[in-house]
């Protein structure tokens, strides 16, 4: 196990060290968005559930409100809340009611649908 973490560790090392800052050296924001938002795009609803589940739990507390402030905000009122809903079932308490005290909303809002 060991082995692995090192391994990945010195893999998001070269990452952000090396990959990242000439990915912006190269590509613009325009640019980067337009890809981000063809792979989401290319997302069954289905997938895109099961990224959120198994993005939103590693995620620092203000980077999992923007992510899913963007999906509350590009989604049909009805769907946001059911998506979100589903969603969050992977966070522990505490995340979730961090995640709605981040957006500024009751825990029951997701639970409903409501915007």
């Amino acid at each position: 196990m060991n082995e692995v973490v090192s391994a990945y560790l010195a893999h998001l090392h070269l990452e952000e060290t090396v990959a990242m800052p000439a990915l912006w050296q190269y590509a613009g924001d325009a640019e980067l968005g337009a890809v981000l938002a063809a792979f989401r795009a290319s997302r069954s609803p289905e997938e895109a559930l099961t990224d959120l589940r198994r993005m939103l739990p590693a995620l620092p507390p203000a980077v999992r409100a923007v992510i899913v402030r963007g999906v509350v905000e590009t989604a049909p009122a009805q769907e946001a809340g059911s998506l979100l809903a589903a969603a969050t079932t992977t966070l522990s308490q505490g995340q979730r009611r961090r995640l709605y005290e981040d957006l500024g909303v009751p825990e029951a809002w997701a639970l409903q649908g409501q915007p």
